[in-house]
């Protein structure tokens, strides 16, 4: 029998290029999982170029990034079988672009097109303790609402050494420094950690095997009867 292809979404919004260069990571990590086939989708933009300032610089990496990566539709998020959505920190919380895409969703909602998926997070902050942490929580909270399955970094696995500064239990953390710098190997480690955790869980539940039927079981369960 040949094995199920296994769907993973990552979902970013950004700006200046910084989320969609970790989300890169993410996708490395789900495809390290056999059988898994990784799409990166861009939140389209909400505000006018005017809004964000005229700077020819951010202007020119948006027309880049919008280049190359599609624009999200809300079938990508229904076919997926898992989803990774990724933001940058905006004052303390998740990007008004992710929540105005969020907020697209009430059809799906209604239909529990969603429920049962695993959900990963991760955020770009521009530096330490400017909300990292709980633009993941709060990034959550309408995920857990449309009965998706968090998926964090549990600190054993990702921790093996004393220096170890990335990343969060409730998801992958990359600090930029508003682009000046660079992703460590760690910063790269934590995301892929993430990304392979998302696509073994999106394996583990849309296996559909008759070999012990756990999976199936499992996802009947969960469904309203």
């Amino acid at each position: 029998m040949e094995q199920k292809k296994i769907k993973i979404l990552v979902l970013f919004y950004t700006r200046g290029g910084c989320t969609a260069d970790f989300a890169r990571e993410i996708g490395k990590g789900a495809e390290a999982i056999a059988g898994t086939e990784v799409a990166l989708r861009r939140i389209p933009e909400i505000l006018s170029r005017e809004a964000l300032g005229h700077d020819a610089v951010r202007s020119a990496r948006m027309d880049a990034i919008e280049k190359e990566f599609p624009e999200a539709t809300i079938e990508d998020l229904i076919s997926a079988d898992g989803v990774a959505f990724g933001t940058p920190v905006h004052f303390g919380s998740f990007a008004s672009q992710v929540k105005h895409f969020l907020d697209q969703l009430t059809v799906v909602w209604h239909q529990q097109k969603l429920v049962n998926k695993p959900a990963a997070v991760f955020c770009v902050g521009h530096g330490l303790h400017s909300g990292e942490e709980v633009a993941l929580l709060s990034l959550i909270i309408p995920l857990l609402n449309l009965g998706m399955i968090p998926v964090g970094i549990p600190y054993p696995i990702q921790s093996d050494a004393h220096d170890f500064d990335a990343g969060s239990p409730y998801g992958a953390i990359f600090i930029s420094a508003s682009g000046k710098r660079e992703m460590t190997d760690m910063d790269k480690k934590v995301a892929q950690i993430l990304g392979r955790r998302l696509a073994s869980m999106a394996t583990l539940l849309s296996c559909g095997c008759d070999a012990c039927g756990i999976c199936q079981d499992l996802t009947r369960s969960l469904k309203h009867p």
